[in-house]
């Protein structure tokens, strides 16, 4: 009986990992969906902040232009 027993345990744990890596998989795929999206906004970020220092340095310039011309 103790053969069995112990067979029906390795069993019943085995059946548990399969559940627990189901379960990770799946994570793991939300996970990369949300990194994807983040990755995304970083880009959108970035570029925003490109524009603003382009901005920013085209002001610059136009009042040292004004500055010399005074």
């Amino acid at each position: 009986m103790s053969f069995i027993g112990d067979t029906m345990k390795a069993l019943r744990n085995v059946l548990l990992l399969q559940e627990d890596v189901r379960q990770l998989k799946d994570m793991v795929t939300s996970q990369s969906g949300r990194l994807a999206a983040l990755a995304e906004a970083h880009a959108a970020l970035r570029d925003r902040v490109s524009r603003l220092e382009g901005v920013i340095e085209g002001a610059a310039m136009a009042t040292r232009q004004r500055r010399i011309e005074e």
